[in-house]
């Protein structure tokens, strides 16, 4: 019994051993790669979620389920983070391996933030555009996150010439209209947006209570879905957004590099269990 005791103790000490030198193995799986993109414009701190432990803002409620998708993905694959404001899409992080670098994905993810933007209208037409082609030249699905609320509203949208594209276009926040906060530079709540804020396109603009009022443009997202190729659904839940960017249709199979040492690990605390028990 004391050998074998002794024997488990040797085993623990050489997985334990084998993890420091950080082993991997190549595997032929399937993984993704996408830009994600999030809407930083104003309609989206209205706050029309209601899920308990999880935030009622449009933004922050996309950056939760962002973070949730992006650490069940698996292994290999690759994330790029960029902003939406105006007509422009900005890249802010070319696409990563979610594993090794999951820190700071999720650091520049969090950090993504309001203050960021560099005009206050938004053409989601152009924006999503933009993002194709920025999606494009990475070589990357598209992941594009809005409310589709647009300011000022234009007639109709610019044509789009470029490839049918893979990917999702994102509906954020709920079918029923609701006030837009006012923050300061410190995302306190000075009020909300009223129509007096603004000195255009007022005519165009929803009325109650003189409040400005934002809902989720599902029709103006559907439209622009068909027309560029990406699939289009309203996010609900992030369980919801992880099961749709894990659809094995837009995953790509390739040899992934594996880390073995969660595995030497795990072997190495049922070894050690096994000698204590013994």
């Amino acid at each position: 019994m004391k050998k074998l005791r002794l024997g488990l103790w040797v085993v623990t000490l050489g997985f334990v051993t084998a993890a420091l030198f950080h082993p991997t193995w190549v595997l032929l799986q399937p993984v993704y790669r996408y830009l994600m993109v999030v809407d930083i414009t104003q309609s989206m701190h209205a706050r029309d979620y209601h899920l308990l432990g999880l935030p009622s803002e449009r933004l922050a409620f996309a950056k939760a389920a962002l973070e949730q998708a992006i650490l069940n993905l698996p292994c290999g694959s690759q994330i790029g983070l960029g902003i939406f404001t105006h007509k422009d899409t900005e890249l802010l992080l070319e696409p990563l391996e979610v594993c090794q670098h999951a820190p700071s994905l999720r650091t520049a993810l969090r950090n993504i933030d309001w203050r960021s933007a560099w005009a206050a209208d938004s053409f989601i037409a152009y924006g999503l555009f933009d993002a194709l082609r920025a999606a494009e030249g990475l070589q990357a699905d598209l992941v594009f996150l809005t409310d589709g609320d647009q300011f000022p509203k234009t007639p109709s949208d610019p044509g789009f010439f470029g490839r049918p594209a893979r990917g999702w276009l994102v509906g954020v926040g709920g079918m029923r209209p609701v006030p837009i906060p006012k923050l300061d530079f410190e995302g306190r709540l000075l009020g909300y947006w009223q129509i007096t804020d603004l000195s255009r396109d007022r005519d165009l603009l929803p009325r109650r209570a003189e409040l400005l009022l934002s809902r989720l443009d599902e029709t103006h997202l559907r439209q622009l879905a068909n027309i560029t190729g990406l699939e289009y659904f309203q996010l609900m839940t992030p369980q919801q957004l992880v099961q749709n960017l894990r659809r094995p249709d837009l995953a790509k199979t390739l040899p992934t590099e594996v880390d073995l040492r969660p595995w030497l690990g795990a072997l190495a605390f049922f070894a050690a269990l096994a000698a204590m028990l013994i």
